[in-house]
């Protein structure tokens, strides 16, 4: 049984977010055919937003996927002075902009667009290192450096939860009492887990990820290394969110970065 799913705008979605989302699509309705997902996906109406002033914490521009939006969006806003200028690249999004009152884009005006993406590419600070990040890693897997990052890391799963491609899931079973046949069923649901809780890795009476070293090493590792043999492609998209959410401030391309120099020295 599916739920219902209306049609939902969601406004102001960001080039990273647009990349994140295609690789959700990859898994969930390429790898994994997920009904659900795909119920509620085709519901969506993606309105983006180039960016202007990205955060200290972004670093979309080292992964290629942004700060400018290129694919998969209905509707797309530039910012002005005095506005927004909209292109369209969808049949809802130009039936959408139709409807709507708008004045032609003047040549100054992409002038303007374009001195803004340029100057927008000037404002990062973090990057992440141009080393073959997924045989750098999985030639890593013994370094003391996973310990020392986990002395700092709580374990808190903050970065899972705010990172637009992670899609670990646990399942669960919600008994529902029939009261006409006096038996008991049950609805098999699913809800968005994280790889840092120690439960996440129990396997018949055996937790495989016991400590957090461990599941640090299996969040990384995955995400800039065996995703890629997994999607043809990282699983960051340089959002930068686990900079900005972790509370003991572990920031990823630091570490990245120390693992590249480790290897170096090797």
């Amino acid at each position: 049984h599916l739920p219902d799913a209306e049609l939902q705008a969601i406004i102001g979605v960001r080039a990273c977010d647009l990349a994140a989302l295609r690789l959700q699509d990859q898994h969930f309705l390429q790898h994994n055919l997920d009904a659900a997902y795909q119920h509620h996906r085709e519901k969506l109406i993606l309105i983006a937003v180039n960016c202007t002033h990205p955060a200290s914490t972004c670093f979309c521009l080292s992964t290629d996927d942004g700060p400018e939006v290129t694919h998969s969006y209905d509707i797309l806003l530039d910012e002005l002075d005095d506005g927004f200028a909209v292109r369209t690249a969808s049949p809802i999004g130009e039936n959408i902009v139709q409807k709507l009152t708008l004045t032609p884009v003047t040549a100054a005006m992409l002038d303007e667009i374009e001195q803004t993406n340029e100057s927008t590419l000037q404002q990062f600070t973090r990057k992440i290192p141009k080393n073959d990040l997924r045989s750098m890693l999985a030639s890593r897997q013994n370094s003391e450096r996973w310990q020392q990052i986990a002395d700092r890391c709580l374990a808190c799963g903050n970065c899972t939860s705010v990172c637009p491609s992670c899609f670990c899931h646990s399942h669960y079973e919600q008994p529902q009492p029939n009261d006409q046949s006096n038996n008991e069923s049950s609805v098999h649901g699913r809800r968005w887990e994280s790889c840092f809780n120690k439960d996440h890795s129990y396997l018949h009476g055996h937790t495989v990820r016991a400590h957090t070293r461990e599941r640090y090493r299996q969040w990384l590792t995955h995400k800039f290394s065996t995703w890629i043999d997994q999607y043809g492609r990282s699983g960051c998209v340089g959002c930068g969110r686990c900079i900005t959410w972790c509370p003991v401030g572990i920031d990823v391309t630091e570490e990245l970065e120390a693992f590249a120099n480790d290897a170096c020295s090797d």
